[in-house]
């Protein structure tokens, strides 16, 4: 096979996963593409963190591929990584020749590590919010969630510009202005690094590029120049966006080569083969002529184990730094069916808000302080604008990593993740002594029942059933009266309801309210 049909194949794969992910992020898609959730699942970030949760498989996969192959997640896989080969191509559209060209770097080895060695740490000792704020797919989650889907949104409307459509879209999906700083100053990073430098974000910046680099090196099908073949005209070079070839003395940086394949179709002579590397091989041995440093095996070794420190010290972490926002907090707050409690969200979760985009009702948000400082932009639910639909399981079917588990819309159907409050004074009918009901109306689960006032005849009040109650909100959202006279208060870990089939009412008597 030709190697410019070889690229032609990367670019079409890579094409169908970036369309696919990119769509499932945009609110008319909701996560129901044909597998789009297949192509989040084997992600690394969604991949890494199911392995907490039981699920490894498509992790030992990753890493299965990156050993054989080298780093083609960055080029086939990864939404990020795609999209800044987009950004290249679009930017040598309106750069000269001469501008186009890249050159070889050497690797800026303090950043690229020093990135990698904290978020280790962190994840050893407890702290998932690091990797969750670098991981690349959560990156672009957050970048199609809160700015395309924005664009998107804005063009529906005949907005011109991405900056209001991204406001009109906020108004409308519960998105919040951090969250799209934040994204908004990923998006422009890597886009301006991608324009002007090629793949620097990725190989400087990025710590999933980083500790795929150090297995990718020793991969056991890599790029090798064939130096009977070479001609020396450097052209190879001049073609590698990740800038870790130096034609100059024959030697390729594997630790930042994504597997392109640019380079090889660039060279005229055919001498860049990709070819079986786990033998000796005389086309790297112009590294000694370059004097450059190969670290060896050492490097794969010490990357899987850390990661295996990482996988083994999670428990042993959480006991240095468990989660308190739930405790610290008066009433905690409402998180989407499936997470079980603050706790395992925070474990779990990449904060890609694939959820907030599946959520057909947009009661789903990226939190600021509603989880506290490790729990920023994970998912938060407010019943301002909505209620969760009873017939609706979105959320839990479209995470990746098992941060919301997936749960049958039967199970959803008996997960409370919180428990009506009814705070009687408030309400209309004895504050006003009018006619309501739409609370009872708009329970799907008959946790609320009106009852006579024995003081006014004709007359209907609430009465609550915590029991079955499983926190939808639907009779939150409805209620007139201001303040809330229904209010939902969070489970701090989400519990079984009870169907309602034996349970009573609860005795709420209208004399015990002083009317």
């Amino acid at each position: 096979m030709k190697w410019k049909n070889v690229r032609v194949l990367r670019i079409v794969i890579a094409l169908i996963f970036f369309a696919t992910i990119t769509l499932s992020f945009l609110f008319f898609s909701a996560g129901k593409l044909p597998f789009s959730h297949l192509l989040d699942t084997i992600q690394f970030g969604p991949a890494f963190m199911a392995v907490f949760v039981g699920s490894a498989l498509p992790f030992i996969a990753l890493l299965l591929l990156t050993i054989i192959c080298g780093r083609v997640y960055c080029s086939f896989i990864c939404p990020l990584g795609i999209w800044q080969d987009i950004v290249i191509w679009i930017a040598a559209r309106f750069k000269s020749k001469q501008q186009r060209r890249f050159k070889y770097r050497k690797p800026n080895v303090i950043l690229r590590f020093g990135i990698l060695i904290i978020i280790a740490l962190c994840l050893i000792i407890g702290i998932s919010y690091p990797f969750a704020l670098f991981d690349p797919y959560s990156i672009y989650g957050r970048i199609a969630t809160n700015i395309f889907n924005g664009a998107v949104q804005g063009i529906n409307n005949g907005l011109s510009s991405i900056f209001p459509a991204s406001v009109s879209y906020m108004a409308f999906s519960n998105i919040t202005v951090w969250t799209f700083v934040v994204a908004s100053a990923f998006f422009c990073l890597v886009t301006i690094l991608s324009a002007f430098w090629g793949r620097m974000y990725c190989n400087t910046v990025c710590p999933v590029g980083c500790f795929l680099g150090l297995i990718g090196e020793h991969a056991m099908f890599r790029l090798q120049v064939n130096e009977s073949k070479c001609k020396e005209c450097g052209l190879c070079g001049l073609y590698c966006k990740s800038e870790c070839l130096d034609s100059k003395n024959k030697y390729i940086d594997y630790s930042r080569c994504v597997v392109c394949f640019d380079c090889a179709k660039s060279c005229r002579e055919g001498a860049l083969e990709y070819r079986f590397a786990w033998k000796k091989s005389k086309t790297q041995n112009s590294l000694e002529k370059g004097k450059i440093q190969n670290p060896g095996r050492r490097d794969a070794i010490f990357a899987l184990g850390t990661m295996g420190a990482i996988l083994a010290s999670r428990k042993w972490g959480r006991k240095i730094h468990p989660a308190k926002a739930a405790e610290e907090e008066k009433e905690g707050s409402l998180i989407p069916p499936g997470a079980v409690s603050i706790d395992h969200l925070k474990e779990h979760c990449t904060a890609c808000q694939a959820c907030i985009a599946a959520c057909p009702s947009k009661i789903i948000h990226p939190s600021i302080t509603e989880h506290g400082i490790d729990g920023f932009m994970m998912p938060v639910i407010t019943y301002k604008k909505h209620f969760c639909s009873y017939d609706c399981n979105a959320c839990s079917q479209a995470c990746p990593n098992g941060a919301l588990k997936h749960i049958s819309l039967e199970e959803k159907q008996l997960t409370q993740i919180g428990k009506v409050q009814f705070t009687a004074k408030n309400c209309i009918v004895f504050k006003e002594g009018t006619d309501c009901g739409a609370c009872d109306e708009h329970c799907p689960t008959k946790a609320i029942t009106m009852l006579p006032h024995k003081k006014k005849p004709g007359l209907y009040f609430p009465s609550v059933n915590k029991n079955i109650c499983i926190g939808c909100g639907g009779c939150e959202y409805v209620c007139p009266a201001s303040p809330k006279a229904m209010r939902v208060i969070p489970n701090e870990i989400h519990e079984a309801a009870q169907k309602p089939t034996v349970d009573k009412q609860e005795d709420i008597k209208v004399k015990d309210f002083g009317f």
